[in-house]
């Protein structure tokens, strides 16, 4: 509120700058007599009436701190029973709960204002998507962590089995061991390197070029201002990934992966391994001279969707070389071997282990109708497409959701069809585009039995929690206070 009034200030303030030197005079209407004294401009009379308009911020600023403290003295939270709840709301109550065992990740955030003042929020994600997520805004920052690594041991309990229910143990916490951190600088080369700039770049070039031709340079020169809006977009969205990634840091967490970013706002977030349901290995074109790939995942609950909460675990990856990206791969996807993701990645075409080169799909796709395929391993279908932009898809057999096949009426005419494998809801897409009848079929069943067998091998199983003979432990406000573990 304090940023709106403060803007809203400077804006007049550089209207009337520019006033004094003859920009942007309006011509007032005949019938309206021109406002002389400022009256019915609150800026004008502000600037009259100093000590009026300072009383009048320290009162409006003195509300929104009131509000702001009413709504901190009524939020409360605690640990106990299963779950974590959270309280909110003087006149308009709000009660969430997360059962432990749906917990999907436990994010650590730190905006540039509460790393100034030592503060951290907590972010609980589970397993119900963006709607789902308990925010706990602020704690202490020791606090903070304590609490997310006391969440984390309770969430942390294996919930799938392979025969045995005995086999389903708490994992033990494990110390972080660190995998790889990203350059800024090279993140920096690849955030530019986005084809939006190329674009961008290109065209203010062809104009520059074309204001220098007689017959089309006013054209040219009249189309520039028009690209700064478009320029002012395209800006926004590479500085914001560069904030957004920025000091990148993955760690080993035992039965999770621990992700570090962010240059403004600095977020720690564990994704738990049995919550990772696809992954992606993409290189753009734009990358191809330099080497470097980026890595995305989905992840159960989360979709890759949120309003700024859950979106940003499913990077792995931002920019990294291969053999990067190779070790990133060997941490979440153990099962697939090193051999397989080379053929996936740097394949094009005629791999004995891999099917799906349709000659009758290079009428849709000429460029890269080779490369399309897939390969079943032991543990993971993958795909792979694309020979401009690479990219490869490796989705568990147990993550499957459901199969389709696909067919358009162009498709039709030539005896082809789209097998679509889909994962739990997120950004990556396994596609196999183009393929034949009978060889879409023949991975629909193929996938489809494997699928069936990894998820009887792998049944959901839920860890009973230890009763607490007190009931519920009181409940805690926040920021204030001792945080109290759950009661054996």
């Amino acid at each position: 509120m304090l940023l709106a009034v403060l803007g809203y200030a400077a804006s007049q303030l550089f209207d009337n700058f520019l006033s004094s030197f003859g920009f942007g005079d309006v011509v007032a209407p005949v019938d309206v007599p021109p406002d002389a004294d400022g009256r019915g401009d609150p800026f004008q009379q502000a600037v009259a009436h100093p000590l009026l308009a300072l009383v009048g911020l320290v009162l409006f600023v003195g509300l929104i701190a009131l509000v702001n403290w009413v709504s901190w003295r009524f939020s409360r939270f605690r640990v106990g029973g299963g779950q974590v709840e959270l309280r909110q709301g003087a006149l308009f109550r709000q009660h969430r709960q997360v059962r432990l065992e749906r917990v999907q990740a436990v994010e650590l955030s730190r905006p540039l204002l509460a790393r100034a003042l030592g503060l951290a929020r907590v972010v609980v994600q589970s397993a119900g998507g963006s709607d789902s997520t308990l925010s706990l805004s602020f704690l202490d920052l020791s606090r903070a962590e304590a609490l997310r690594e006391h969440l984390l041991e309770l969430a942390g309990r294996n919930d799938e089995v392979t025969t045995d229910p005995a086999d389903a143990v708490p994992h033990p916490v494990v110390p972080l061991r660190p995998v790889l951190a990203v350059p800024n600088g090279r993140l920096f080369v690849a955030t530019i390197l986005h084809g939006s700039t190329i674009a961008l770049g290109a065209l203010i070039a062809f104009g520059l070029i074309g204001a220098g031709v007689r017959s089309v340079g006013p054209l040219a020169l009249a189309g520039i201002p028009a690209l700064l809006p478009v320029a002012i977009g395209i800006a926004w969205g590479r500085v914001k990934e560069l904030l957004t990634h920025g000091n990148f840091q993955l760690a080993d967490a035992g039965t999770g992966v621990r992700v570090e970013e962010g240059l403004t706002d600095l977020r720690a977030t564990t994704i738990p391994m049995h919550r990772i349901q696809a992954l992606e290995l993409v290189q753009p074109l734009w990358w191809r001279p330099v080497g470097w790939w980026r890595i995305r995942v989905n992840v159960a609950g989360s979709g890759g969707l949120g309003e700024g909460e859950g979106h940003r675990e499913t990077t792995l990856l931002p920019v990294g070389t291969l053999d990067d990206a190779l070790v990133v791969l060997a941490l979440v996807a153990p099962g697939v071997p090193a051999a397989a993701w080379d053929r996936a990645v740097l394949g094009e075409g005629g791999d004995p282990a891999w099917r799906g080169q349709t000659p009758a799909a290079r009428w849709l796709d000429p460029i890269s109708w080779r490369r399309k395929g897939w390969s079943d391993v032991s543990t993971a279908v993958l795909l792979r497409s694309g020979r401009l932009t690479r990219r490869a898809v490796a989705v568990p057999h147990a993550r499957i959701q459901s199969l389709s096949l696909r067919q358009g009426w162009l498709e039709s005419r030539l005896g082809l069809a789209t097998a679509h494998v889909v994962p739990a809801p997120g950004p990556v897409s396994p596609v196999v585009q183009h393929l034949e009848v009978a060889e879409a079929e023949r991975l629909l069943a193929e996938v489809s039995a494997r699928a069936r067998t990894a998820r009887r091998r792998s049944e959901p199983f839920r860890v009973p929690l230890a009763p607490d003979p007190s009931g519920l432990v009181d409940w805690t406000r926040h920021p204030p206070g001792a945080f109290e573990p759950e009661r054996p």
